[in-house]
């Protein structure tokens, strides 16, 4: 019964000799060789564990015989006793020549000894990516644009017609679709040309693009440039076809650069009418529409403060890149991208955004090339370095704080909201968003600012955009090709026209 033998690590005094060899600015791979002395005590002590442990018929327990022992159990000690050895060896490795290690360690079978023997070293080779290692630049007077925007009373009946929408009674309908109509439906997705359907669902949820919208929308997490040509007009029953690319930087590895085509079956329809302003207040537990307006005049100057922070940290994340030099360690580019997109839509979640919203926006993420991906992984490495340098913590209050502040947006308690994110491991993920801030919030406090008004700004950030993709534009910012909205603006059309 070899499974009731379990083999002690003894990796204490293991000293394995590695040799290093730099394969590219993040990637190692370490050729680690335990010396025969120590595999042959190590082999020694396993086998007389076992020896003394061991109940096999016609022998009283811990009189088996060593050469019994041995010929009965010895592959399977051998193997146990390379994977501890191997482990421990990495371990030591590690530990002496101080390398920071991300992710998983890949063991090259093809280079390493496949068995322990007696009397001989046992070598084996692992890939490894560590964290790059760079110089911090003087982090004081970094310059930086505050855009300054006063809330007025259109800004107020744009979030009360919006409430009345959000609040509003959906109404089935048959079509001819409109703008803003919601769809849902079967739908079928399959991946370059192939007759295999990748994905498939009975639920699958549209809203047809607004006028703003430029005619794109997301479907299923992806941006689709055509999405109001396509479902502007059409009715129950009808069925849709159109196709997409996957983005390079999406997180499900078999979409990145795929050609996806989509079947949509649309089977239901609604349309809302927004609520009655006096049923609003009822609902609200509101005496009169001016408590309302308060209200929202609050809500929407927090929310501005906070996109106004936003706009200057990524002003701030902008500088670091171009002045800290070094690559993004490639594995890490690959497997962190679900984790940067989960990021965002807490991020977006705590500054208010609703679901539809935040979907568009990560939509958009999706759609960015592999060097801005490479770029926030470079990012994570730079604010990380820097919350170091100013011995930045976070408290248990702030991450408490912060998942309050998403359980207000969804519209739940926050032990809920907690629960949730633990059950999913993400509260570590809220606890580095918050480090990540308060570091590039130390920057901002020392930062040379100069104010600018808002519409200027929003024009700025879209000639930016403009001139990093190619573009040339004209003297108000304008260009012919489609924009490319950002969450460094600090204002977004709220106002939804509906068609009677």
């Amino acid at each position: 019964q070899m499974d009731d033998f379990v083999l002690e690590s003894e990796g204490a005094g293991l000293e394995p000799s590695v040799e290093i060899t730099e394969d590219g600015p993040c990637s190692r791979t370490l050729t680690i060789t335990v010396p025969a002395s120590t595999v042959d005590e190590r082999l020694e002590t396993s086998i007389g564990t076992i020896a003394a442990e061991a109940n096999l018929p016609g022998f009283r327990k811990g009189r088996v015989p060593r050469s019994i022992v041995e010929k009965r159990f010895g592959s399977h000690i051998r193997q146990e006793a390379r994977g501890q050895l191997m482990s421990d060896a990495f371990t030591k490795a590690i530990e002496s020549n101080k390398l920071d290690i991300l992710g998983e360690p890949t063991f090259d079978e093809s280079k390493s000894d496949t068995e322990l023997q007696t009397g001989k070293d046992l070598t084996f080779t692992v890939m490894v990516e560590i964290a790059p290692e760079f110089d911090l630049p003087d982090l004081e007077g970094v310059p930086v644009i505050k855009p300054i925007m006063e809330i007025n009373e259109e800004h107020v009946d744009a979030e009360v017609l919006r409430a009345r929408y959000r609040f509003g009674t959906p109404e089935k309908i048959e079509g001819p679709f409109e703008h803003l109509d919601r769809l849902m439906g079967h739908v079928e997705v399959r991946l370059n040309g192939s007759d295999e359907i990748f994905f498939e669902s009975d639920k699958a949820v549209s809203v047809v693009p607004g006028d703003e919208d430029e005619g794109k929308g997301q479907f299923l997490g992806l941006m689709v440039d055509d999405l109001e040509k396509t479902l502007l007009g059409k009715k129950i029953g009808e069925t849709v076809e159109f196709e997409t690319v996957g983005p390079e930087s999406h997180e499900q590895e078999e979409l990145r650069g795929a050609k996806i085509a989509i079947k949509y079956d649309i089977r239901d329809a609604e349309r809302v009418t927004p609520l009655e302003m006096t049923d609003l207040l009822s609902k609200l537990a509101l005496d009169n529409e001016t408590g309302l307006r308060e209200q929202i005049l609050s809500s929407l100057e927090r929310r501005r403060d906070s996109e106004q922070r936003a706009a200057e940290r990524e002003q701030v994340y902008e500088w670091l890149l171009e002045n800290i030099e070094f690559e993004a360690p490639p594995r890490m580019t690959e497997n962190q991208v679900g984790r940067l997109i989960e990021s965002q839509r807490m991020e977006l979640a705590s500054r208010g955004h609703d679901d539809d919203e935040i979907e568009t926006q990560l939509a958009t993420t999706r759609m960015a090339s592999e060097s801005s991906t490479q770029n926030r992984i470079r990012l994570f490495f730079i604010l990380g370095s820097i919350a170091r340098h100013f011995e930045i913590n976070v408290t248990e209050e702030e991450i408490n704080g912060r998942i309050a502040e998403l359980a207000l947006s969804r519209g739940v308690r926050p032990e809920q909201a907690r629960a949730e994110l633990a059950k999913a491991n993400r509260i570590q993920e809220i606890a580095l968003q918050i480090r990540e801030h308060k570091a590039a919030d130390r920057i901002v406090d020392t930062a040379k600012v100069t104010e600018m008004p808002a519409d200027d700004w929003n024009t700025l950030v879209d000639k930016r955009a403009a001139e990093k993709a190619g573009r040339s534009t004209d003297e108000d910012g304008s260009d012919d090709a489609p924009k490319k909205k950002t969450k460094k603006k600090t204002t977004k059309k709220t106002t939804k026209k509906k068609s009677s």
